[in-house]
């Protein structure tokens, strides 16, 4: 666990500032406030210490005279009071840029809880970001076998036989993949148990890219990520960096949309998950978006350990996206009080507290009843006060003035707070209603910019008129499945994977004219398939025989020339979904017979 290192008077504020500013720092530095009027901070800050251990600094400062003393040494946006925390990463890049030391506010238990989580993680991330997961020592580590128990906060609870579960954060695993996409709920782990921070490291168990992506193939399409994306150039991530380097793979505006004025900074953005095809693969992986149709089946993206979750899955709609209930904003705070200097404020009277310590609730209610006036005094006989008398009703006088008037300013402070947390309720309800607009905008700009990407690309229309024109109806479709051809094998792979000779078969440019729901360009791209071999390699392709009826166990249908009829789907996973029906003859060559609907097995 990390010691607590309490700020408890300007001049050690002011160390503070500088160890921050300064050059000494060699790991990250939590700097934790409590809030006016507490004792203590909303942030859990010893559990903070104790998830940190010897990977940051932990500071405690009170609001008040210190932290102005701490802040006025600090630069703008980078200072921290009032009950929030923010933890400052090594170098000095986060006094111009503050995303890198993001603040995290807590106003009550509920936020003080989310922000210990929130600056645990940044901690992590911190660490892993100055290499100090490799300064740490290991010789007090041992080898432990356990099982995932629960995902929460971005920590896997393992169980190891401890009384208490060991946790993996996912920050200590790997860079800006989540927990979730990591380990699974009964998944057997391996690793090495730190009992001091009662952490494991499973990094070691991560599969290198080699063996992760050995299943991928040419034309497969599968799950990447977008780390980079410019103007006409983006690169994709097929798998993060494990005991491996990450494997990137670099698009160009033409491999993405046909329209070349197109920007790509438009068609996608940096951390979105989008489908592409293999064009070529290791040890130069090369990928295409152009191509790929929205019926077309997707792999699942490999897992970092041995039976865990996929790394990557495509980016889901919200649970819901639709307006909530108009729900009424918090009542504005009734007007303050305001009266000339040395005027006396009228304002209801109040109920005395019961505990000077702990404010009656009556205080804070607006609606609460008057009291009733003052029983009336019974008159008593007319005396004439003494001299000394006189001077201590006058003393009295005086001091119930005094008093009246103390009494005046603490409601009307007592109103000024009651303003402010009607305020903070206000600011609150706004960034709720703010945060839920800004996730349907960022959903709705990732739906428009896969429908850019699919309008730009070659199968997402009719082709122009003014491309090439044929007579020949024949001459045109070979023309369309020569371009898929050249478009989808790159030029050092041509020689090697030829497109080959087929035939048409005398009902085939019938029924591709007649078959409505696909088009031309769709099924060129399925003749590539075939033709070079690769459909039988693609899951989404699902080849087969052609049978003599529906039943697995009846005979493939033949020719007499010795011609064997197979099947390939066109679409998946859509009404009436397409087939292709073709015979492959003795020498291997292939005729197309007929496209046709799912129910459909003549030949």
């Amino acid at each position: 666990m990390a010691s607590i290192h309490h700020v408890d008077d300007e001049r050690a504020a002011r160390t503070l500032a500088d160890l921050l500013n300064g050059n000494a720092r060699k790991r990250p530095t939590v700097v934790v406030t409590i809030p006016a009027g507490r004792d203590e901070p909303w942030i859990d800050v010893a559990e903070v210490a104790q998830e940190a251990g010897a990977l940051a600094d932990v500071y405690l400062i009170p609001t008040g005279g210190f932290t102005w003393e701490f802040s006025s040494h600090m630069a703008d946006g980078t200072q921290v009071y009032g009950g929030a925390g923010r933890v400052y990463p090594t170098g000095h890049d986060w006094a111009s840029d503050l995303t890198k030391s993001p603040l995290r506010f807590a106003f009550n238990a509920a936020d003080g809880r989310r922000a210990t989580e929130q600056l645990i993680s940044d901690t992590f991330r911190m660490a892993s970001a100055a290499g100090l997961l490799q300064q740490v020592p290991r010789h007090t580590l041992r080898e432990v076998h356990g099982t995932v128990k629960m995902l929460i906060a971005g920590r896997a609870l393992v169980d190891i036989g401890n009384p208490l579960p060991a946790t993996v954060p996912e920050e200590l695993t790997i860079q800006d993949v989540p927990i979730a996409r990591i380990l699974a709920k009964g998944q057997r782990v391996d690793g090495w148990y730190d009992p001091e921070s009662k952490r494991i490291d499973i990094t070691k168990g991560l599969r290198p890219s080699d063996v992760a992506l050995a299943s991928y193939s040419v034309g497969d399409v599968v799950l990447t990520k977008v780390v980079m994306v410019r103007n006409g150039k983006a690169e994709l991530m097929l798998y993060p960096k494990t005991t491996t380097p990450a494997v990137i793979a670099a698009v160009l505006r033409a491999d993405v949309t046909t329209n070349p004025a197109d920007d790509l900074r438009t068609l996608m953005t940096v951390g979105e998950v989008i489908p592409a095809r293999i064009v070529a693969t290791s040890p130069q992986w090369a990928l295409v978006l152009n191509d790929v149709d929205d019926d077309e089946q997707v792999l699942d993206a490999p897992s970092l350990l041995a039976g865990g979750p996929p790394w990557l899955v495509e980016d889901s709609e919200p649970v819901d996206l639709a307006e909530p209930p108009t729900l009424a904003p918090p009542p504005p705070p009734p007007p303050l009080p305001s009266a000339a200097p040395g005027a006396a404020v009228a304002l209801p009277p109040t109920v005395e507290p019961q505990s000077p310590s702990r404010p009656s609730p009556v205080m804070f209610d607006r609606n609460r009843a008057h009291p009733g006036p003052p029983p009336a005094r019974v008159a008593q006989p007319h005396t004439q006060p003494s001299e000394s008398t006189k001077a201590l009703l006058l003393k009295v006088d005086g001091l119930t003035a005094e008093v009246a008037g103390l009494k005046r300013e603490q409601e009307l402070l007592r109103s000024q707070v009651a303003a402010g947390a009607d305020e903070r309720e206000q600011v609150r309800y706004l960034m709720d209603q703010a945060e839920r607009r800004a996730n349907k905008s960022e959903h709705d700009l990732k739906a428009a910019r896969s429908r850019l990407r699919k309008a730009g690309s070659t199968k997402s229309g009719p082709p122009s008129g003014n491309g090439p024109q044929f007579a020949d109806a024949e001459q045109g479709f070979r023309y369309l499945v020569l371009s898929k051809w050249a478009t989808r094998t790159l030029p050092s792979e041509q020689a090697s994977r030829p497109l080959g000779d087929y035939t048409l078969g005398l009902r085939f440019l019938d029924s591709l004219h007649n078959l409505e729901g696909i088009q031309e360009e769709k099924v060129a791209d399925v003749v590539f398939e075939i033709v070079t071999g690769l459909a039988t390699r693609l899951h989404g392709r699902e080849v087969h025989h052609l049978r003599s009826g529906t039943g697995g166990d009846d005979p493939v249908r033949t020719r007499d020339d010795g011609a064997i009829a197979w099947r390939a789907s066109l679409q998946v996973n859509t009404p009436s979904a397409r087939r292709i029906h073709y015979w492959e003859l003795p020498n291997g060559q292939v005729e197309l017979a007929r496209v046709t609907n799912h129910d459909d097995f003549e030949i």
